[in-house]
């Protein structure tokens, strides 16, 4: 579809910036089409880099095929300095800085050479970058900036700014409708696409046995009214009027009668076990999502635990913490890999400190339970909720709605509608019904690079990335890690922790894990499936002799571990063991880290080896270039658990 308004040009930026307050981060970014008929779309990007399947589409909002995508806004230096430019590219690219061509050129899988030197003033410089797809095969992008002196790299995500003008506004708008779409399961009771983006295909707890898993109380007062126990509910509010206590009541006992059972594994309760639950819950961050139940911090942004004992019993709790995803797979909730130790103790603190018990039912019995198995049956709750029970609920095809603004989507409960209350804010409504202007196409589609945007939002993942120490930034992990390891590692299936020394640990989230690892690759510019190919042999042995001890290395086995070959002069914890860079780095990342690793972590011990025009001080290897030896330790690096041990002596 094409969002219609006022085009601010690059001047009109300009003028704009001066008065806007505080510039958003990134770049605006226009999508077309190309064809007959031109189709745009307006967003925001942290950097200049894409990789697009052929034949697919840059945004959910565009069909596949040819398009062109524009960025605009502000790029900042921090001194007034030269800078030249790069890129990596299928397709062409015309940037332009301050109003001067600076790079123009077209590349078939290759990297471009680099442009003339420009002069960049300190502050903002004005920013265009304009990239159309090629003919054939997937189209990608990576830019990146050489300073003076320096090497080519990555132009850091800060660095570039941007006005956001009406029609990336009014895309934004257009997006948050399509995610509360999927978010709140429309498409499970309006029957539309079944197929597209991957969050049609979410799931809710499931019903079977959940007698045994949940307490019927609390399941009694969540349907009653979900909102009220958790601000960021999506599930509606079912019942309305006189009677919505007694039928949330009758679901609640019929739900309470699915019994099965809990696993025998589940650790007992120990409530002396509570102040070591608070240390292990302090440990994993759990405060990035959660207000904890003894805490003042009641922020709405995060689900507070203070009804974790009147929604589990400690038998059924412990046994959520094994294994949160069993009974409902997109469950925002991740795995962590806990001890029966560790549970217990983290059941005694959330037990001890929260909420008391609720009373128990007043309307009980078969009667009451035969009630709620009917309500079941008719309210809609089957359409997103797995049971082996006749689904009898109806409700209007997607194509079939023709007025957004009334049912689900009215300002208020109404009379005697029997439509489920979402209780949508004005902005919400807003968003959906400009949402539902569209064809809905964009349902259809999946753009993995939003996707992961999307996902790593509603997960929290910048909660812990670059705030806690030793957790690298977010920003960076597309670029940095191969998509295939990243995928594995977001499952949880990856035993060994890259980082030994973090008590911390990496959540799992098995669904989304492979769509999020090649949705962060494809932000920034990398394929889902990363290119290999065999080692250089010829590069091996002398990449085994650099990473050994001196005269003839650098001495990296003193700090690292290698394979089984423990570092040999550690005094607090190894660093990180160097056979398994290979399968987990891009060696793009690898190359430009080892060159200068201040440059990509300042907060980093490891030292910088090579100077500022790229020599060695191991002057007699590979001509003392500082690119081949880094490319001989990469190439030996990449044999991985075959790699001969390094040198000792």
């Amino acid at each position: 579809m094409e969002l219609k308004g006022a085009f601010v040009g690059l001047s009109c930026l300009l003028c704009l910036s001066s008065l806007a307050e505080k510039p958003s981060p990134g770049l605006g970014v226009n999508y077309s089409s190309a064809g007959a008929k031109i189709v745009a779309d307006h967003a925001a990007a942290q950097n200049v880099a894409l990789h697009v399947p052929a034949g697919e589409s840059p945004s959910p909002f565009l069909p596949g095929g040819k398009f062109t995508a524009t960025w605009t806004g502000f790029l900042s230096a921090d001194l007034r300095s030269d800078f030249q430019f790069q890129a990596d590219l299928n397709g062409a690219l015309k940037l332009e800085v301050n109003g001067v061509p600076v790079l123009e050129t077209v590349g078939t899988n290759s990297t471009s050479a680099l442009s003339q030197p420009i002069r960049l003033n300190k502050g903002t410089n004005l920013f265009s970058a304009t990239f159309s797809s090629p003919d054939s095969g997937n189209a990608f992008l990576r830019l990146q900036w050489q300073p003076k002196g320096g090497f080519a790299q990555p132009i850091p995500h800060g660095a570039f700014t941007h006005v956001p003008n009406a029609e990336e506004s009014a895309g934004q708008i257009l997006r948050h409708g399509r995610d509360l779409f999927v978010e709140h399961r429309c498409a499970k009771c309006h029957a539309g696409p079944d197929s597209g983006m991957p969050e049609l295909a979410m799931d809710a707890p499931s019903f079977d046995d959940i007698g045994s898993r949940r307490n019927a109380e609390w399941i009694a007062r969540w349907i009653l009214n979900p909102k009220e126990h958790r601000a960021a509910a999506q599930m509606p509010k079912i019942f309305g009027g006189d009677s919505a206590q007694a039928n949330s009541e009758a679901i609640a006992t019929y739900l309470a009668s699915l019994k099965g059972n809990v696993s025998n594994d589940a650790p007992k309760l120990a409530l002396d076990k509570s102040d070591a639950g608070k240390k292990l819950f302090e440990t994993l961050h759990c405060a990035a999502c959660h207000n904890a139940p003894d805490s003042s911090d009641v922020a709405a942004s995060r689900i507070s635990l203070k009804e974790a004992g009147q929604k589990f019993s400690p038998a059924s709790l412990a046994d959520f913490l094994k294994r949160p995803d069993l009974h409902y797979a997109w469950i925002k909730m991740p795995r962590f890999k806990l001890s029966d130790e560790q549970r217990a103790g983290l059941v005694a603190y959330l037990i001890s400190n929260g909420n008391k018990p609720l009373a128990s039912l007043v309307s009980t019995g078969p009667e009451a339970a035969e009630r709620g198995k009917t309500l079941l049956q008719n309210s809609g709750c089957l359409n997103c909720h797995a049971m082996k029970l006749e689904n009898k609920f109806t409700a209007k095809g997607l194509a079939q709605i023709s007025n957004w603004k009334s049912g689900c989507l009215a300002e208020g409960a109404t009379g005697n509608s029997k439509a489920p209350q979402f209780n949508f804010s004005t902005e919400e409504r807003t968003a959906l019904q400009l949402f539902a202007a569209t064809d809905r196409a964009s349902l259809a589609r999946h753009v993995p690079a939003e996707f992961a945007e999307r996902q790593s939002r509603d997960l929290n993942c910048a909660e812990c990335h670059g705030k806690i120490e030793g957790i690298p930034q977010f920003d960076i992990l597309g670029g940095k890690l191969k998509p295939e390891w990243a995928g594995k590692f977001i499952a949880g299936e990856v035993d060994e922790k890259p980082r030994p020394w973090l008590e911390s640990q990496m959540p799992a989230f098995p669904k989304r894990a492979r769509l999020l690892a090649e949705g962060l690759a494809q932000q920034h510019g990398y394929p889902a499936t990363s290119v290999s190919a065999s080692p250089h042999a010829d590069l091996v042995e002398v990449g085994r002799n650099l990473v050994s001890a001196p005269p003839a290395g650098f001495s990296c086995i003193s700090c690292h571990t290698v394979g089984n070959v423990g570092a040999t002069q550690v005094f607090e914890a190894p660093g990180i063991n160097l056979a398994k860079s290979g399968e987990r780095l891009l060696p793009g990342y690898f190359k430009r880290w080892l060159r200068n690793p201040p440059l990509v972590d300042s907060m980093t011990k490891m030292p910088v080896y090579f100077d500022d025009e790229g020599k060695s001080p191991l002057a007699d290897v590979l001509e003392g270039s500082a690119e081949k030896q880094i490319d001989a330790i990469w190439e030996y690096l990449r044999l991985g658990d075959k790699m001969p041990a390094p040198k000792l002596d």
